[in-house]
Protein backbone atom coordinates (compact mmCIF):
# COMPACT_ATOMS: atom_id res chain seq x y z
CA UNK A 1 0.00 0.00 0.00
CA UNK A 2 1.43 3.35 -1.06
CA UNK A 3 1.38 6.11 1.54
CA UNK A 4 1.86 9.86 1.39
CA UNK A 5 5.28 10.88 2.72
CA UNK A 6 5.66 13.67 5.24
CA UNK A 7 7.55 16.31 3.29
CA UNK A 8 7.66 20.09 3.24
CA UNK A 9 5.24 20.08 0.31
CA UNK A 10 2.72 17.78 1.95
CA UNK A 11 2.95 19.68 5.24
CA UNK A 12 2.31 22.93 3.37
CA UNK A 13 -0.71 21.34 1.72
CA UNK A 14 -2.11 20.31 5.10
CA UNK A 15 -1.77 23.88 6.32
CA UNK A 16 -3.50 25.12 3.18
CA UNK A 17 -6.35 22.66 3.73
CA UNK A 18 -6.83 23.79 7.31
CA UNK A 19 -7.00 27.42 6.20
CA UNK A 20 -9.38 26.66 3.33
CA UNK A 21 -11.74 24.74 5.61
CA UNK A 22 -11.68 27.61 8.10
CA UNK A 23 -12.51 30.06 5.31
CA UNK A 24 -15.39 27.85 4.17
CA UNK A 25 -16.73 27.07 7.65
CA UNK A 26 -19.86 29.26 7.48
CA UNK A 27 -22.32 28.43 8.97
CA UNK A 28 -20.40 26.74 11.74
CA UNK A 29 -23.10 26.32 14.42
CA UNK A 30 -23.96 22.70 15.27
CA UNK A 31 -27.65 22.11 14.66
CA UNK A 32 -28.54 18.40 14.74
CA UNK A 33 -30.26 17.56 18.01
CA UNK A 34 -29.22 14.32 19.72
CA UNK A 35 -31.95 11.71 19.66
CA UNK A 36 -30.83 10.19 22.98
CA UNK A 37 -29.18 11.41 26.16
CA UNK A 38 -25.90 9.54 25.74
CA UNK A 39 -25.47 10.30 22.03
CA UNK A 40 -25.26 6.63 21.08
CA UNK A 41 -27.73 6.93 18.21
CA UNK A 42 -25.89 7.80 15.02
CA UNK A 43 -27.20 10.55 12.81
CA UNK A 44 -25.96 8.58 9.80
CA UNK A 45 -24.42 5.16 9.31
CA UNK A 46 -22.58 4.76 6.02
CA UNK A 47 -22.11 1.23 4.70
CA UNK A 48 -18.90 1.18 2.66
CA UNK A 49 -15.76 3.27 3.10
CA UNK A 50 -14.67 3.61 -0.52
CA UNK A 51 -14.54 6.81 -2.53
CA UNK A 52 -18.24 7.53 -2.07
CA UNK A 53 -18.57 6.56 1.58
CA UNK A 54 -15.77 8.85 2.68
CA UNK A 55 -16.86 11.69 0.38
CA UNK A 56 -20.34 11.59 1.91
CA UNK A 57 -18.95 11.50 5.44
CA UNK A 58 -16.82 14.55 4.70
CA UNK A 59 -19.78 16.33 3.08
CA UNK A 60 -21.95 15.70 6.14
CA UNK A 61 -19.17 16.97 8.42
CA UNK A 62 -18.98 20.19 6.40
CA UNK A 63 -22.73 20.62 6.95
CA UNK A 64 -22.16 20.18 10.70
CA UNK A 65 -23.72 16.75 11.01
CA UNK A 66 -21.96 14.86 13.80
CA UNK A 67 -22.21 11.23 14.93
CA UNK A 68 -21.54 9.88 11.43
CA UNK A 69 -19.71 6.55 11.19
CA UNK A 70 -18.44 4.76 8.08
CA UNK A 71 -18.26 0.96 8.25
CA UNK A 72 -15.97 -0.75 5.75
CA UNK A 73 -15.44 -4.49 5.37
CA UNK A 74 -11.86 -4.26 4.06
CA UNK A 75 -8.70 -3.90 6.17
CA UNK A 76 -7.46 -0.39 6.90
CA UNK A 77 -6.08 1.31 3.80
CA UNK A 78 -7.78 -1.05 1.36
CA UNK A 79 -11.31 0.34 1.10
CA UNK A 80 -12.87 0.00 -2.33
CA UNK A 81 -11.69 -2.16 -5.23
CA UNK A 82 -8.44 -0.39 -6.08
CA UNK A 83 -5.97 -2.66 -4.29
CA UNK A 84 -8.18 -5.74 -4.03
CA UNK A 85 -9.80 -7.02 -7.23
CA UNK A 86 -9.25 -4.02 -9.53
CA UNK A 87 -6.37 -4.82 -11.89
CA UNK A 88 -6.21 -1.92 -14.33
CA UNK A 89 -3.02 0.14 -14.56
CA UNK A 90 -4.85 3.47 -14.57
CA UNK A 91 -8.33 4.85 -14.05
CA UNK A 92 -10.60 5.30 -17.05
CA UNK A 93 -11.65 8.81 -16.01
CA UNK A 94 -9.67 11.99 -16.83
CA UNK A 95 -6.97 12.97 -14.37
CA UNK A 96 -8.60 16.27 -13.43
CA UNK A 97 -11.72 14.67 -11.95
CA UNK A 98 -12.98 16.10 -8.69
CA UNK A 99 -15.44 14.88 -6.08
CA UNK A 100 -14.03 13.66 -2.75
CA UNK A 101 -12.84 17.24 -2.19
CA UNK A 102 -16.50 18.41 -2.04
CA UNK A 103 -15.50 21.72 -3.60
CA UNK A 104 -12.32 22.35 -1.58
CA UNK A 105 -9.50 22.87 -4.08
CA UNK A 106 -6.70 21.93 -1.70
CA UNK A 107 -8.34 18.51 -1.18
CA UNK A 108 -8.44 17.56 -4.87
CA UNK A 109 -6.41 14.75 -6.34
CA UNK A 110 -4.43 17.32 -8.32
CA UNK A 111 -3.39 19.20 -5.18
CA UNK A 112 -2.30 15.94 -3.55
CA UNK A 113 -0.46 14.74 -6.64
CA UNK A 114 1.46 17.98 -7.10
CA UNK A 115 2.50 17.96 -3.43
CA UNK A 116 3.46 14.29 -3.66
CA UNK A 117 5.29 14.25 -7.01
CA UNK A 118 5.75 17.88 -8.15
CA UNK A 119 4.20 20.22 -10.72
CA UNK A 120 6.06 18.74 -13.68
CA UNK A 121 4.81 15.26 -12.83
CA UNK A 122 1.22 16.53 -12.96
CA UNK A 123 1.78 18.18 -16.33
CA UNK A 124 3.09 14.94 -17.82
CA UNK A 125 0.50 12.64 -16.17
CA UNK A 126 -1.87 10.99 -18.64
CA UNK A 127 -4.32 9.28 -16.30
CA UNK A 128 -4.37 8.39 -12.62
CA UNK A 129 -2.50 5.25 -11.59
CA UNK A 130 -4.65 2.91 -9.56
CA UNK A 131 -2.27 2.80 -6.52
CA UNK A 132 -2.11 6.60 -6.54
CA UNK A 133 -5.90 6.87 -6.39
CA UNK A 134 -5.95 4.55 -3.39
CA UNK A 135 -3.14 6.50 -1.72
CA UNK A 136 -4.98 9.76 -2.35
CA UNK A 137 -8.19 8.40 -0.83
CA UNK A 138 -6.31 7.14 2.23
CA UNK A 139 -4.68 10.55 2.65
CA UNK A 140 -8.02 12.31 2.16
CA UNK A 141 -9.54 10.16 4.90
CA UNK A 142 -6.72 11.05 7.26
CA UNK A 143 -6.70 14.80 6.72
CA UNK A 144 -10.48 15.18 6.87
CA UNK A 145 -10.69 13.26 10.14
CA UNK A 146 -13.82 11.30 9.27
CA UNK A 147 -14.71 8.27 11.41
CA UNK A 148 -14.07 5.12 9.37
CA UNK A 149 -14.19 1.68 10.99
CA UNK A 150 -12.16 -0.79 8.87
CA UNK A 151 -12.62 -4.56 8.97
CA UNK A 152 -16.25 -3.93 9.93
CA UNK A 153 -18.76 -5.76 7.74
CA UNK A 154 -22.41 -4.71 7.92
CA UNK A 155 -24.51 -7.87 8.08
CA UNK A 156 -27.97 -6.42 8.65
CA UNK A 157 -29.80 -3.15 8.10
CA UNK A 158 -33.29 -3.24 9.56
CA UNK A 159 -35.86 -0.54 10.32
CA UNK A 160 -37.12 -0.65 13.90
CA UNK A 161 -39.25 2.50 13.65
CA UNK A 162 -40.29 5.01 11.03
CA UNK A 163 -37.22 7.08 11.89
CA UNK A 164 -34.70 4.55 13.20
CA UNK A 165 -32.61 1.64 11.91
CA UNK A 166 -30.57 -1.07 13.52
CA UNK A 167 -27.25 -1.83 11.85
CA UNK A 168 -25.44 -5.04 12.74
CA UNK A 169 -21.67 -4.91 12.23
CA UNK A 170 -19.35 -7.92 12.39
CA UNK A 171 -15.85 -6.98 13.53
CA UNK A 172 -13.03 -8.77 15.37
CA UNK A 173 -15.07 -11.91 15.88
CA UNK A 174 -18.12 -10.25 17.37
CA UNK A 175 -21.28 -8.54 16.13
CA UNK A 176 -22.24 -5.13 17.46
CA UNK A 177 -25.59 -3.46 16.88
CA UNK A 178 -25.74 0.28 16.21
CA UNK A 179 -28.80 2.48 15.89
CA UNK A 180 -28.95 5.17 13.22
CA UNK A 181 -31.46 7.78 12.11
CA UNK A 182 -30.37 7.55 8.48
CA UNK A 183 -28.35 5.00 6.52
CA UNK A 184 -26.41 5.30 3.26
CA UNK A 185 -25.54 2.18 1.28
CA UNK A 186 -22.28 3.14 -0.44
CA UNK A 187 -21.44 -0.50 -1.00
CA UNK A 188 -20.02 -0.52 -4.51
CA UNK A 189 -20.64 -2.71 -7.52
CA UNK A 190 -21.81 -5.73 -5.54
CA UNK A 191 -23.85 -3.81 -2.98
CA UNK A 192 -27.05 -4.19 -5.00
CA UNK A 193 -26.66 -7.81 -6.06
CA UNK A 194 -24.01 -10.43 -6.56
CA UNK A 195 -21.28 -11.61 -8.88
CA UNK A 196 -22.85 -13.04 -12.00
CA UNK A 197 -21.46 -16.50 -12.72
CA UNK A 198 -23.38 -18.31 -15.50
CA UNK A 199 -24.83 -21.72 -14.57
CA UNK A 200 -22.58 -23.40 -17.15
CA UNK A 201 -19.70 -22.97 -14.65
CA UNK A 202 -21.48 -25.14 -12.08
CA UNK A 203 -20.04 -28.52 -13.22
CA UNK A 204 -16.46 -27.31 -12.72
CA UNK A 205 -14.39 -27.92 -9.56
CA UNK A 206 -14.05 -24.63 -7.69
CA UNK A 207 -10.28 -24.52 -8.18
CA UNK A 208 -10.72 -24.48 -11.97
CA UNK A 209 -12.43 -21.11 -12.28
CA UNK A 210 -12.87 -17.64 -10.77
CA UNK A 211 -14.85 -14.45 -11.24
CA UNK A 212 -13.00 -11.28 -12.19
CA UNK A 213 -13.96 -9.79 -8.80
CA UNK A 214 -12.40 -12.72 -6.93
CA UNK A 215 -9.00 -12.63 -5.30
CA UNK A 216 -6.96 -14.64 -7.81
CA UNK A 217 -3.47 -16.01 -7.20
CA UNK A 218 -2.07 -15.46 -10.68
CA UNK A 219 1.21 -17.11 -9.73
CA UNK A 220 -0.69 -20.40 -9.98
CA UNK A 221 -1.23 -19.75 -13.68
CA UNK A 222 2.40 -19.83 -14.81
CA UNK A 223 2.55 -21.80 -18.04
CA UNK A 224 -1.24 -22.27 -18.05
CA UNK A 225 -3.81 -21.67 -20.75
CA UNK A 226 -6.42 -19.20 -19.49
CA UNK A 227 -9.86 -18.61 -20.97
CA UNK A 228 -11.96 -15.57 -20.03
CA UNK A 229 -15.66 -15.18 -20.81
CA UNK A 230 -16.75 -11.60 -21.42
CA UNK A 231 -15.29 -8.56 -23.16
CA UNK A 232 -15.47 -5.89 -20.48
CA UNK A 233 -12.51 -3.97 -19.14
CA UNK A 234 -12.06 -6.40 -16.25
CA UNK A 235 -11.67 -9.31 -18.69
CA UNK A 236 -8.81 -7.52 -20.42
CA UNK A 237 -7.27 -6.60 -17.07
CA UNK A 238 -7.38 -10.22 -15.90
CA UNK A 239 -5.95 -11.48 -19.19
CA UNK A 240 -3.09 -9.03 -18.82
CA UNK A 241 -2.51 -9.97 -15.18
CA UNK A 242 -2.38 -13.66 -16.12
CA UNK A 243 0.07 -13.15 -18.99
CA UNK A 244 2.31 -10.82 -16.99
CA UNK A 245 2.38 -13.44 -14.25
CA UNK A 246 3.64 -16.04 -16.73
CA UNK A 247 0.54 -17.68 -18.22
CA UNK A 248 1.17 -19.33 -21.59
CA UNK A 249 -1.93 -17.79 -23.18
CA UNK A 250 -5.07 -15.83 -22.36
CA UNK A 251 -8.17 -15.81 -24.59
CA UNK A 252 -10.94 -13.25 -24.22
CA UNK A 253 -14.10 -14.85 -25.61
CA UNK A 254 -17.43 -13.14 -26.16
CA UNK A 255 -20.66 -13.68 -28.09
CA UNK A 256 -20.83 -10.39 -30.03
CA UNK A 257 -19.47 -10.48 -33.57
CA UNK A 258 -17.07 -7.65 -32.76
CA UNK A 259 -15.76 -5.74 -29.77
CA UNK A 260 -17.89 -2.71 -28.82
CA UNK A 261 -16.26 0.51 -29.99
CA UNK A 262 -18.31 3.35 -28.51
CA UNK A 263 -18.30 4.74 -24.98
CA UNK A 264 -21.02 7.41 -24.70
CA UNK A 265 -20.26 7.81 -21.01
CA UNK A 266 -17.46 10.19 -21.92
CA UNK A 267 -20.00 12.29 -23.86
CA UNK A 268 -22.18 12.42 -20.76
CA UNK A 269 -19.48 14.17 -18.72
CA UNK A 270 -20.86 17.69 -18.85
CA UNK A 271 -22.34 19.62 -15.95
CA UNK A 272 -25.94 19.70 -17.18
CA UNK A 273 -26.18 15.94 -17.62
CA UNK A 274 -24.21 14.93 -14.53
CA UNK A 275 -26.05 17.35 -12.25
CA UNK A 276 -29.60 17.08 -13.55
CA UNK A 277 -30.11 13.62 -15.00
CA UNK A 278 -32.22 12.66 -11.93
CA UNK A 279 -34.75 15.35 -12.91
CA UNK A 280 -35.39 13.75 -16.31
CA UNK A 281 -38.74 12.01 -16.77
CA UNK A 282 -38.74 8.27 -16.26
CA UNK A 283 -39.01 7.36 -19.93
CA UNK A 284 -35.89 9.35 -20.82
CA UNK A 285 -33.82 7.91 -17.99
CA UNK A 286 -34.92 4.43 -19.02
CA UNK A 287 -33.96 5.06 -22.66
CA UNK A 288 -30.49 6.32 -21.75
CA UNK A 289 -29.73 3.26 -19.65
CA UNK A 290 -31.36 0.88 -22.11
CA UNK A 291 -29.13 2.23 -24.88
CA UNK A 292 -25.98 1.89 -22.76
CA UNK A 293 -26.84 -1.69 -21.79
CA UNK A 294 -27.62 -2.63 -25.38
CA UNK A 295 -24.38 -1.34 -26.89
CA UNK A 296 -22.19 -2.36 -23.94
CA UNK A 297 -18.87 -0.63 -23.28
CA UNK A 298 -15.39 -1.26 -24.68
CA UNK A 299 -12.29 -1.45 -22.51
CA UNK A 300 -10.34 1.81 -22.23
CA UNK A 301 -7.85 2.25 -25.06
CA UNK A 302 -4.77 1.90 -22.77
CA UNK A 303 -6.24 -1.32 -21.36
CA UNK A 304 -6.88 -2.70 -24.83
CA UNK A 305 -3.41 -1.80 -26.12
CA UNK A 306 -1.74 -3.24 -23.03
CA UNK A 307 -3.48 -6.60 -23.53
CA UNK A 308 -3.10 -6.99 -27.30
CA UNK A 309 0.58 -6.08 -27.05
CA UNK A 310 1.33 -9.17 -24.98
CA UNK A 311 2.42 -12.45 -26.51
CA UNK A 312 -0.19 -15.13 -25.89
CA UNK A 313 -3.21 -12.79 -25.92
CA UNK A 314 -6.05 -13.71 -28.24
CA UNK A 315 -9.39 -12.02 -28.88
CA UNK A 316 -12.20 -14.43 -29.82
CA UNK A 317 -15.37 -12.62 -30.95
CA UNK A 318 -18.53 -14.58 -31.84
CA UNK A 319 -17.39 -17.29 -29.44
CA UNK A 320 -20.05 -17.86 -26.80
CA UNK A 321 -19.43 -20.67 -24.34
CA UNK A 322 -22.14 -23.31 -24.64
CA UNK A 323 -21.00 -25.80 -21.99
CA UNK A 324 -18.08 -26.44 -19.64
CA UNK A 325 -16.68 -29.66 -18.27
CA UNK A 326 -13.52 -30.71 -16.53
CA UNK A 327 -11.46 -33.70 -17.58
CA UNK A 328 -8.13 -34.66 -16.02
CA UNK A 329 -7.57 -31.10 -14.77
CA UNK A 330 -8.41 -29.52 -18.13
CA UNK A 331 -11.50 -27.35 -18.71
CA UNK A 332 -13.13 -28.20 -22.02
CA UNK A 333 -15.24 -25.37 -23.43
CA UNK A 334 -17.88 -26.15 -26.03
CA UNK A 335 -18.33 -23.34 -28.58
CA UNK A 336 -20.07 -23.05 -31.96
CA UNK A 337 -16.61 -23.43 -33.53
CA UNK A 338 -15.66 -26.56 -31.67
CA UNK A 339 -14.09 -27.34 -28.30
CA UNK A 340 -11.36 -25.20 -26.71
CA UNK A 341 -9.18 -26.48 -23.87
CA UNK A 342 -8.01 -24.32 -20.96
CA UNK A 343 -6.27 -24.97 -17.67
CA UNK A 344 -8.20 -22.22 -15.88
CA UNK A 345 -11.24 -20.13 -16.79
CA UNK A 346 -12.49 -16.78 -15.53
CA UNK A 347 -16.01 -15.35 -15.65
CA UNK A 348 -15.86 -11.73 -16.71
CA UNK A 349 -19.64 -11.63 -16.63
CA UNK A 350 -20.21 -8.70 -14.34
CA UNK A 351 -22.52 -8.10 -11.42
CA UNK A 352 -26.24 -8.83 -11.36
CA UNK A 353 -28.67 -6.37 -9.80
CA UNK A 354 -30.99 -8.11 -7.34
CA UNK A 355 -31.54 -6.67 -3.87
CA UNK A 356 -32.89 -10.02 -2.69
CA UNK A 357 -29.37 -11.47 -3.00
CA UNK A 358 -28.00 -9.12 -0.35
CA UNK A 359 -28.34 -10.75 3.08
CA UNK A 360 -27.88 -7.43 4.87
CA UNK A 361 -30.99 -6.11 3.05
CA UNK A 362 -33.25 -9.09 3.77
CA UNK A 363 -35.74 -7.03 5.76
CA UNK A 364 -35.50 -4.08 3.37
CA UNK A 365 -35.81 -5.58 -0.11
CA UNK A 366 -39.45 -6.76 -0.01
CA UNK A 367 -40.74 -3.29 0.86
CA UNK A 368 -38.92 -0.89 -1.48
CA UNK A 369 -40.00 0.05 -4.98
CA UNK A 370 -38.21 -1.19 -8.07
CA UNK A 371 -38.38 0.39 -11.49
CA UNK A 372 -40.56 -2.52 -12.57
CA UNK A 373 -43.08 -1.43 -9.93
CA UNK A 374 -43.23 2.20 -11.07
CA UNK A 375 -42.60 2.34 -14.82
CA UNK A 376 -43.91 0.44 -17.82
CA UNK A 377 -41.70 0.96 -20.90
CA UNK A 378 -42.81 0.60 -24.49
CA UNK A 379 -42.81 -3.06 -25.57
CA UNK A 380 -39.71 -2.61 -27.72
CA UNK A 381 -37.85 -1.00 -24.78
CA UNK A 382 -38.65 -3.63 -22.14
CA UNK A 383 -35.63 -4.89 -20.20
CA UNK A 384 -35.86 -7.28 -17.27
CA UNK A 385 -32.42 -6.21 -16.05
CA UNK A 386 -33.45 -2.58 -15.62
CA UNK A 387 -36.79 -3.52 -14.08
CA UNK A 388 -34.91 -4.93 -11.07
CA UNK A 389 -33.17 -1.62 -10.30
CA UNK A 390 -34.48 0.18 -7.18
CA UNK A 391 -36.60 3.22 -7.89
CA UNK A 392 -34.87 6.02 -5.92
CA UNK A 393 -35.98 9.60 -5.34
CA UNK A 394 -33.99 12.65 -6.40
CA UNK A 395 -31.81 12.40 -3.26
CA UNK A 396 -31.00 8.73 -3.82
CA UNK A 397 -33.44 7.53 -1.14
CA UNK A 398 -35.58 4.43 -1.50
CA UNK A 399 -39.33 4.71 -2.00
CA UNK A 400 -42.14 2.52 -0.73
CA UNK A 401 -43.34 -0.33 -2.91
CA UNK A 402 -46.77 -0.07 -1.28
CA UNK A 403 -47.76 3.38 0.06
CA UNK A 404 -47.77 3.42 3.84
CA UNK A 405 -45.95 0.11 4.24
CA UNK A 406 -42.41 1.43 4.69
CA UNK A 407 -42.38 4.95 6.19
CA UNK A 408 -38.63 4.57 6.80
CA UNK A 409 -37.77 4.21 3.10
CA UNK A 410 -36.95 7.88 2.56
CA UNK A 411 -34.24 7.69 5.25
CA UNK A 412 -32.34 4.87 3.52
CA UNK A 413 -30.10 6.08 0.69
CA UNK A 414 -28.16 4.15 -1.92
CA UNK A 415 -25.20 4.94 -4.12
CA UNK A 416 -24.28 1.51 -5.42
CA UNK A 417 -24.39 0.00 -8.91
CA UNK A 418 -28.18 -0.16 -9.06
CA UNK A 419 -28.55 3.57 -8.31
CA UNK A 420 -27.47 4.39 -11.84
CA UNK A 421 -30.90 4.18 -13.49
CA UNK A 422 -32.39 6.64 -11.01
CA UNK A 423 -29.41 8.96 -10.48
CA UNK A 424 -27.40 8.68 -13.70
CA UNK A 425 -25.26 6.19 -15.63
CA UNK A 426 -22.08 7.47 -13.98
CA UNK A 427 -23.64 8.35 -10.62
CA UNK A 428 -21.83 5.55 -8.79
CA UNK A 429 -18.51 6.34 -10.46
CA UNK A 430 -15.80 8.74 -9.36
CA UNK A 431 -16.62 10.97 -12.34
CA UNK A 432 -19.91 12.01 -10.72
CA UNK A 433 -19.06 12.30 -7.02
CA UNK A 434 -18.98 16.07 -7.51
CA UNK A 435 -22.71 16.14 -8.26
CA UNK A 436 -24.20 13.05 -6.63
CA UNK A 437 -22.54 13.35 -3.21
CA UNK A 438 -23.91 16.86 -2.44
CA UNK A 439 -27.33 15.70 -3.59
CA UNK A 440 -27.26 12.80 -1.10
CA UNK A 441 -25.84 14.95 1.69
CA UNK A 442 -28.79 17.27 1.12
CA UNK A 443 -31.16 14.31 1.39
CA UNK A 444 -29.72 13.29 4.76
CA UNK A 445 -29.69 16.81 6.21
CA UNK A 446 -33.24 17.34 4.94
CA UNK A 447 -34.45 14.25 6.81
CA UNK A 448 -32.64 15.24 10.01
CA UNK A 449 -33.90 18.82 9.90
CA UNK A 450 -37.51 17.87 9.21
CA UNK A 451 -37.38 15.42 12.14
CA UNK A 452 -36.95 18.36 14.47
CA UNK A 453 -39.03 20.95 12.64
CA UNK A 454 -41.44 21.40 15.56
CA UNK A 455 -38.64 21.68 18.12
CA UNK A 456 -36.82 24.16 15.88
CA UNK A 457 -39.95 26.30 15.65
CA UNK A 458 -40.49 26.17 19.41
CA UNK A 459 -36.90 27.32 19.93
CA UNK A 460 -37.44 30.10 17.41
CA UNK A 461 -40.54 31.34 19.21
CA UNK A 462 -39.04 31.01 22.70
CA UNK A 463 -36.12 33.35 22.11
CA UNK A 464 -36.14 37.12 21.94
CA UNK A 465 -33.38 37.28 19.28
CA UNK A 466 -32.38 40.79 20.33
CA UNK A 467 -29.87 42.41 18.04
CA UNK A 468 -30.11 45.70 19.91
CA UNK A 469 -29.92 45.82 23.70
CA UNK A 470 -33.13 47.19 25.29
CA UNK A 471 -31.11 49.44 27.61
CA UNK A 472 -29.33 51.06 24.72
CA UNK A 473 -32.59 51.69 22.90
CA UNK A 474 -34.19 53.09 26.05
CA UNK A 475 -31.36 55.54 26.57
CA UNK A 476 -31.68 56.72 23.00
CA UNK A 477 -35.39 57.43 23.25
CA UNK A 478 -36.06 61.11 23.77
CA UNK A 479 -32.53 62.22 23.03
CA UNK A 480 -32.28 65.42 21.06
CA UNK A 481 -29.38 66.48 18.90
CA UNK A 482 -26.73 68.27 20.95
Amino acid sequence: METTPDTAATRALRARIAHDLECLSYPSRPWVRPRDADGAILNCAIVGGGQYGQSLAFGLARDRVDRVVVFDANPAGFAGPWMTFARMIMLRTPKDLTGPDMGVGSLTFRAWYEARYGLEAWDTLFRIRRPDWQAYLNWHREVTGIDVRPASRVTRVAPVAADLFEVDVASAGQTLTYRARTVILASGAEGSGARSVPPLFAPLPRDCYAHTNDSIDFSRLVGKRVGILGAGASSFDNATAALEAGAASADVCFRRPQLPLSNPRRWMEFAGFLAHYPELPDHQRWRYMKRLYDISQPPPEPTFKRAVGLAGFRLRPATPWLALREQDGVVIVATPHGAIEYDFVIAGTGISVDLAQRPELATIAPHVALWGDRFVPAPDEADDRLARFPYLDRYGAFMERTPGSAPWAGRLFAIFRAATLSLGPSSASNSNIRYTAPRMVSGVTRALFLDDADAVFDEFMAQAHHELQPEAVGQAVGQTPG
